[in-house]
């Protein structure tokens, strides 16, 4: 008889499992998004600090020590090498902010909150989004292109 009862809480947790994903964030992972988007602009505000201060751009992780990211972000090394947050490495942004909101600085890469067909972005103005990891992906191809 007790076998019976299997099948429908394994359909519970699958149901669970999906609900986490796929719906709008709340509670716990309200917190988690939040955080995703606070590190992200923090990614976005360190890039354009380091070019305040030196007069470059960085071009890679180790340059952002000389920002305030350490003092902000204490994983923020950790996340950038781990490659759960990924910044676009530019050449040529412009020093204000406003001029470069079509240019995406950094995205969110890994976790639970990546794997759902959308990513977060901090997009050049320093706006974070949840855009659609396939627009993303098409963005960093144009990159390269």
């Amino acid at each position: 008889m007790w076998r019976q009862g299997i099948p429908v809480v394994v359909a519970c947790a699958i149901v669970a499992v999906l609900a986490g994903i796929f719906l709008p964030p709340s509670g716990l992972r309200e917190t988690a998004h939040e955080a995703t988007r606070l590190h992200l602009k923090f990614l976005g505000s360190g890039i354009y600090e380091y070019r305040a201060r030196t007069g470059s751009w960085p071009t890679r992780n180790e340059d952002l020590a000389k920002s305030s990211l350490p003092q902000e972000s204490p994983y923020w090394r950790q996340m950038l090498d781990d490659e759960v947050n990924v910044i676009v490495w530019h050449k040529a942004l412009k020093p204000d902010p406003r001029d470069n909101a079509d240019q995406i600085l950094a995205y969110h890469n890994k976790g639970l909150i990546a794997t759902s067909g959308r990513s977060w972005v901090c997009w050049g103005d320093l706006r974070t989004e949840y855009i659609k990891t396939e627009d993303l992906r098409a963005y960093l191809n144009n990159l390269k292109e």
